[in-house]
């Protein structure tokens, strides 16, 4: 230990400090698994309690970092934080944790408790110096004095490295509480005390006599050990989970500061909390008496001790009405609350949810949460299993689109639904939606849906020749009236698109006889009157509108895969790489990572407007999977490392931080996220974290999963069944006024996508 000491001692002398020999050096280990279920509808499993402001002006995660400042504090050498947390959490911690300083992250494959958790850090650390002490903390408790906290911890520490005992940091008892473990403090040790015995959560009675005997402590989940120390205790107590989580250690994938531990090892580990696999076994255990209030928050009951009030002892958080009562605590996030003459009562509107319980019995919301789990196993929001997903888009999605969907009428599909599942009120019917519900319902029978409605895609098609095809010039028009009528005839490279994917289907699936002859058809008016012979690609559309896009390019590079998979001809294929290569001379922005959106007439990116320079995530990674898609028909140098750029810039920058959806736009540095994020998007992300996880992208698997929790969590199967928020706030809050029927082409896509995968 002399080396450690010195160069502490260095460190010390060059800030002009004095030297003093009991420093100690401690790596902060903050345990980011817990799910905070009595805090349910709140805490849920994409956002545990730890990510959420509760008390204060930062989440409890980043609190918990700011009382362990890195560098040297209170007699104790703060090293970098090592967090470990789950993996399918990464981008939410990755977004708590930014500009806090360095960090490890550590994430976990699986929830396998704390024992797991906390032995693999034990083996991360293990071979580290012979001084290094561990502290494991919680990152979900409200200490609002962090000096405190310190005195506490170098207290812990001297004794920890003095006597070799895994210490813990123990909290005076301010009532009889008998949701807490206690610890039972004996002879005195060092600063603190050994720990006698510990003790489970006590009825009333039993915790009322600890707090009248006294030498109980609350036990807070906070201790201190030297690595070495830790690893004997879990040889000797627990080796089946120290041979799993060493394993999962050794195994890991490292990429940059996260530790990705190996799956297979790491979920083979027993599921045991910490203090049942090694504190109530090991000997050599201490406690210090913290000097600071402590408080989990985890009831509603601790959340209201700590809120603000209002005269009558109301803690409300939302858009709420009270009348005639008292000593509430109300929480309102997508609805208006109102209550009234009513008095101690706990009302929570989150996540299409609500909570109501009597402000002393909030200890029973952990048994709503885990009746809630067991009642709704089975249902796509909360089963994300392939069979609850197939369920979802075959017994109530496609059935839903392909009857109120349809306009029975005037004649095609309505333009979108109203939020009650009605049809809508719309000015006009784009005429593409009506080939992208020909295309996903083509497609969701190859899958296997057989449910159509008799003759519907017969329906659909002769609709579509007979109405929607500019008979004087070519060329498919740009929107109906609401009864169908014409209203604007421009022919549009995007819809030209469209009618190219749904005709590649249609041939694809057999008896449409006439749907290659329309393609070639389609095409021929293309090359005659959209094609530009100098810039190359095609022009937005027969008007001559300005700005030109890539969107409409990359639509087209999908509909040409989808003739070549129907038919094998290279043709539709070098028309293909015609739009990967106008994706490489002009869309692809190599310096950024980004992919540019809106360009001159000569393809030169537009500069002028904040709105002309932003990307859309979105786009990066439908772009992603469209290039792959193609490398995997033809090979193209440099092709597949652009859509891992793209990938990777997306999923770096784009997206919300606290519901993990993409964000609409950005700018190209990645700052200025939209406000919104739609739920087209999120379609995207899945697709290209399924064709990258194919290659063994690093984070491509952890995405997919994210992209799957966030879609049912926030979009798909509300507010009807069979429906979608089409976007939501940075929040999660639904902002959308209808859901828009083009959304179902995203949808099925992706979720064929998904469901094919494996």
């Amino acid at each position: 230990m002399p080396g450690r000491r010195s160069r502490q001692q260095a460190h010390l002398i060059e800030q002009g400090r004095p030297v003093s020999t009991s420093i100690q050096r401690v790596i902060p280990v903050i345990l980011c698994g817990g799910a905070g279920s009595r805090l349910w509808p709140m805490s849920r499993d994409d956002k545990p309690k730890q990510f959420h402001t509760l008390a204060g002006d930062a989440s409890l995660l980043r609190q918990t970092l700011a009382r362990m400042p890195q560098g040297i504090v209170d007699d104790v050498a703060f090293g970098a934080p090592c967090v470990i947390g789950s993996a399918a959490l990464a981008p939410l911690l990755e977004a708590e944790l930014a500009g806090t300083g360095d960090f490890r992250l550590v994430l976990e494959p699986a929830i396998r408790d704390t024992a797991a958790a906390i032995a693999a850090i034990t083996a991360l650390h293990e071979a580290g110096p012979g001084d290094d002490l561990l502290l494991v903390v919680p990152s979900d408790a409200l200490i609002e004095d962090h000096a405190a906290f310190r005195t506490a911890v170098a207290r812990a520490a001297r004794t920890a490295a003095a006597t070799d005992a895994i210490m813990l940091i123990g909290i005076a008892p301010t009532r009889p509480e008998t949701q807490y473990g206690y610890i039972e403090t004996g002879e005195p040790l060092g600063e603190g005390h050994a720990v006698r015995r510990f003790r489970e959560k006590p009825d009333a009675d039993t915790a009322r006599h600890y707090i009248h005997q006294g030498g109980f402590l609350w036990n807070a989940g906070m201790f201190l050990f030297r690595p070495g120390r830790l690893a004997e205790a879990f040889r000797k107590h627990q080796p089946q989970i120290w041979d799993c989580a060493s394993q999962a250690v050794r195994a890991a994938r490292i990429d940059g500061c996260r530790l990705w531990l190996d799956a297979p090892s790491f979920s083979a580990a027993e599921k045991l909390s910490v203090d049942y696999a090694i504190m109530e076994k090991a000997d050599n255990i201490g406690v210090v008496r913290a000097g600071f209030d402590w408080d989990d928050l985890g009831s509603w009951a601790q959340l209201h001790d700590h809120a603000p009030k209002d005269d009558k002892g109301n803690a409300l958080d939302g858009d709420i009405i009270a009348v005639d009562s008292a000593g509430n605590h109300i929480r309102a996030r997508d609805a208006i609350v109102a209550v009234a003459g009513v008095d101690d009562l706990v009302v929570v509107a989150e996540d299409n949810k609500v909570l109501v319980t009597r402000r002393d019995r909030t200890h029973l919301v952990k048994d709503v949460t885990a009746l809630f789990k067991e009642r709704f196993v089975g249902s796509v929001a909360h089963d994300r299993s392939e069979a609850a997903i197939r369920r979802w888009l075959f017994d109530a999605c496609l059935p839903f689109w392909a009857g109120p969907g349809i306009d029975d009428v005037h004649g095609g599909v309505h333009e979108g639904l109203g939020l009650d599942g009605a049809p809508g009120t719309y000015a006009s019917k784009r005429m593409r939606v009506l080939p992208r519900q020909i295309y996903s319902f083509v497609h969701a029978g190859a899958l296997g849906w057989n449910n159509a409605p008799g003759g519907l895609l017969e329906t659909l098609f002769e609709t579509l020749v007979s109405t929607a095809w500019d008979t004087t010039d070519g060329g498919w028009i740009h929107r109906f009236n609401p009864d169908g009528t014409v209203q604007d005839g421009r022919r549009d490279t995007y819809d030209q698109a469209f009618v190219l994917l749904a005709l590649a289907w249609l041939h694809k699936a057999g008896g449409f006889d006439d749907a290659r002859a329309w393609a070639d058809r389609t095409l021929d008016f293309m090359d005659a009157r959209l094609a530009d012979r100098r810039h190359g690609g095609f022009v937005e559309d027969t008007s001559g509108s300005a700005p030109r896009r890539a969107n409409p390019h990359m639509h087209m590079l999908e509909a040409m895969l989808a003739w070549y998979d129907a038919t094998g001809e290279t043709g539709f294929l070098d028309r293909a790489e015609a739009m990967v290569e106008l994706f490489d001379a002009r869309f692809f922005d190599a310096a950024a990572g980004t992919v540019r959106e809106f360009f001159a007439d000569d393809w030169t990116p537009l500069s002028d407007d904040p709105a002309h320079t932003a990307v859309e995530p979105g786009h990066h990674y439908e772009w992603a999977w469209l290039l792959l898609r193609f490398a995997d028909r033809r090979s193209r140098p440099g092709l597949e490392d652009k859509a891992r750029v793209l990938f990777a810039t997306a999923r770096a920058f784009g997206h919300h931080p606290a519901t993990g959806a993409v964000a609409d736009t950005m700018r190209p540095d990645g700052a200025g996220q939209s406000a919104t994020a739609r739920c087209w998007p999120q379609t995207e992300a899945l697709k290209a974290a399924i064709a990258l996880e194919k290659r063994g992208v690093s984070g491509a698997t952890a995405l997919r999963r994210q992209m799957i929790d966030v879609l049912f969590d926030h979009y798909l199967a509300q507010p009807v069944s069979g429906g979608w928020v089409d976007a939501i706030d940075p929040n999660g809050k639904p902002i959308a006024a209808d859901m828009p029927a083009s959304t179902l082409y995203h949808v099925v896509c992706a979720l064929a996508e998904h469901l094919q995968a494996d």
